[in-house]
């Protein structure tokens, strides 16, 4: 074996260190041969005594062999997403922001794990309130499944329109309330408390909270001034001197075994205190809950009707005065809903089929005011409200309107499906499609609590 000893340490030619390797190719360079240490050899000989053995230098070429490099080609694919990065990397953070504040929330939360750069961006307050203001994502659909066996199993769900899906929330904390008190209502979920039957509590759903915070955003009032069972629920948004407060009707909702009564009573969150207000009209009189009546604030005034008859009468939160109204009455009319689109009064009917008498049909119109007459605007197919199910022969269903969505349930049939429709008041024409069955949860509930909500995006868009 060779020893190179402390030939290693001595230095190089000078013409080696200045001349490049395709300079030195088939030179023959001259070193001494090194002496070779054997079993039987003992002595070693001198520097002199060293006979000098020639070393050639290779090609270049040669040398290298097979350990050439050369650079892979680059595909279109990767050479589009390297423009991709490059238009991107040359955006300004604000310019950015601008962007990723128009997604849904669910996209938005895959984009925090693009890079570090958008998830700091993302995860800023400033982001938030310009995703609230910017973000196209509509009201979520909330359903609140009530176990009244194992309470424990009651649960919240959502419906995410991008995936089709229901999708299961984290425990919802509800404050402590009378059981069956817990209901939704348009613009608020609301629940009754206390062993008089009068601790109203209640959350606004058109506000930006997020599900999981309920215990922190509820309104608990002063104790109202009679006990309500079932009562029918109303907010009035925008009131006050400020504009910024609200008003909350309560109409009706006499607990079993009270003494009659059909008082009317507003909580006003500026002065966060109950004002009563006349009773309802004696048209009401043993039909003042919600199984039978339906109301809705709109324009500052309270729309309220016997679901089952066309008595229909507004009280004026102003004034404090109560109004009959003499409306159109639609044909074949066996039960409807009284609800609002913004100021438009919207009611949804359930009719006899003129055609087939045992057949019933779900309509929808909007109200004129000013002729006091009823214009359709929508009809729901046959084949979509067959879905809804129908164990009776006047089935009970659910109705919700949010901003131009109209939400349709059976509360006699849990394993029926969730009907929306999309409601054009200036077309006049509806659009209806069909929700995943919550059957397919895999959760027994007793009955379902409905409202919508907006779902603040800081609870909802962490990295995981």
């Amino acid at each position: 074996m060779d020893s190179f000893g402390e030939d290693l340490n001595s230095p190089l030619p000078k013409r080696m260190l200045a001349s490049p390797p395709e300079m030195m190719e088939g030179v023959v360079m001259e070193r001494p041969a090194l002496a070779r240490s054997g079993a039987h050899s003992s002595t070693v000989k001198a520097p002199s005594e060293i006979e000098p053995r020639a070393v050639t230098l290779r090609p270049l070429s040669e040398r290298l062999g097979r350990i050439t490099l050369r650079r892979a080609p680059v595909t279109a694919v990767e050479e589009q997403k390297r423009s991709a990065d490059d238009l991107w990397s040359q955006l300004s953070d604000d310019m950015v922001e601008f962007i990723l504040a128009r997604l849904p929330l669910f996209p938005l939360k895959a984009s925090r794990k693009v890079c570090k750069r958008w998830e700091a961006i993302i995860s800023t307050p400033q982001f938030e309130n310009l995703h609230k203001e910017l973000g196209e994502q509509q009201p979520w659909l909330v359903c609140y499944c009530v176990n009244n066996l194992v309470p424990s199993k009651s649960h919240g769900v959502v419906y995410d329109v991008e995936s089709d899906t229901w999708i299961t929330l984290p425990p919802l904390q509800f404050p402590s309330h009378n059981y069956g008190s817990l209901a939704g209502a348009s613009g608020l979920v609301y629940a009754i408390a206390g062993p008089g039957e009068d601790r109203f509590r209640y959350m606004l759903t058109s506000s930006s909270t997020s599900p999981e915070n309920f215990g922190e955003t509820w309104y608990e009032t002063p104790a109202m001034a009679f006990p309500r069972s079932a009562p029918v629920v109303s907010v009035a948004l925008g009131t006050g001197r400020t504009g910024f407060g609200h008003k909350v009707v309560v109409a009706g909702g006499v607990p079993d075994f009270e003494a009659e009564h059909s008082a009317v009573e507003v909580f006003d969150s500026e002065t966060g205190a109950w004002e009563v207000y006349d009773d309802l009209p004696d048209d009401f009189s043993e039909s003042s809950s919600r199984a039978w009546m339906s109301g809705v604030v709109c324009d500052n005034k309270f729309y309220v009707s016997l679901i089952h008859s066309w008595s229909i009468h507004v009280l004026d939160l102003c004034t404090k005065e109560w109004a009959a109204i003499e409306w159109e009455h639609p044909q074949n009319l066996i039960c409807h809903h009284i609800m609002a689109i913004g100021s438009t009064l919207v009611v949804a009917g359930l009719c006899g089929d003129a055609d087939q008498p045992e057949e019933i049909v779900l309509k929808i119109w909007k109200v004129s005011l000013k002729s006091n007459r009823l214009i359709q605007i929508g009809l729901m197919p046959r084949q979509v409200m067959a879905t809804l199910g129908r164990q009776s022969a006047l089935p009970r269903y659910n109705f919700l309107m949010t901003e131009n969505l109209l939400y349709v349930s059976n509360s006699d049939a849990q394993d029926s499906a969730l009907v929306v429709g999309e409601v054009s008041l200036q077309e006049c024409k509806t659009q209806w499609r069909c929700l995943p069955s919550l059957s397919t949860s895999g959760h027994r509930f007793d009955h379902m609590i409905t409202f919508c909500s907006s779902i603040s995006i800081s609870a909802h868009t962490s990295a995981a």
